[in-house]
């Protein structure tokens, strides 16, 4: 799957809404099989950040708010959950199964790596209404989003999507939110 999505994104990459409307129009897309969420490794980390900046792009643009990820130098993966295996050892029995789970997709967002830099180290309760200064899809994780926002809240109301924000971010809300990625792609196919 991740094969056929980074062969997508590199095709699409710098690209105009046009450009990528003709593509769509002219050439069939297989949709890929979105089984199983992705997740980041050294290895996969530019596909990921294309796959994300996609995702964030296609909300944006639906929202009427387009802000195409791709074109930027300087944004990198940003994990929801900072890497502090003891802030989790209520939830995880292990930090071998807190890593899969922070790796997961439904974990990570684009960020600059400014901000990455700035509030990457802090628990998400004390860096959620930070998101709110960032990319759409990093709003949505915040309540702020929902109240003065009519192209995103029509967006959620045209694609019938489960987005909404979170005042705590859970091992659930981590399977939830790639699962939400899965379906704002297979959306997006459609």
């Amino acid at each position: 799957m991740e094969d056929k999505i980074y062969k997508l994104c590199k095709q699409l990459r710098e690209k105009t809404i046009e450009e990528i409307k003709e593509i769509f129009a002219t050439e069939p897309i297989e949709i890929p099989e979105l089984s199983t969420p992705p997740t980041l490794n050294m290895i996969n980390k530019p596909k990921i950040r294309m796959l994300l900046s996609l995702i964030t792009e296609i909300v944006a643009r639906e929202s009427k708010e387009p802000d195409y990820m791709l074109n930027y130098d300087n944004i990198e993966v940003e994990h929801i959950w900072t890497d502090h295996y003891e802030w989790f050892r209520e939830v995880f029995p292990n930090e071998s199964d807190f890593n899969t789970y922070r790796n997961n997709i439904g974990d990570l967002l684009v960020l600059p790596k400014s901000f990455n830099a700035s509030y990457g180290d802090m628990k998400y309760i004390d860096k959620v209404e930070q998101y709110f200064s960032q990319n759409i899809l990093a709003q949505s994780l915040c309540k702020k989003k929902y109240a003065n926002s009519p192209g995103f809240l029509k967006f959620i109301e045209n694609c019938g999507l489960d987005i909404h924000s979170y005042d705590d971010y859970t091992r659930d809300s981590i399977t939830e939110r790639a699962e939400l990625y899965r379906q704002i792609l297979l959306w997006n196919w459609k």
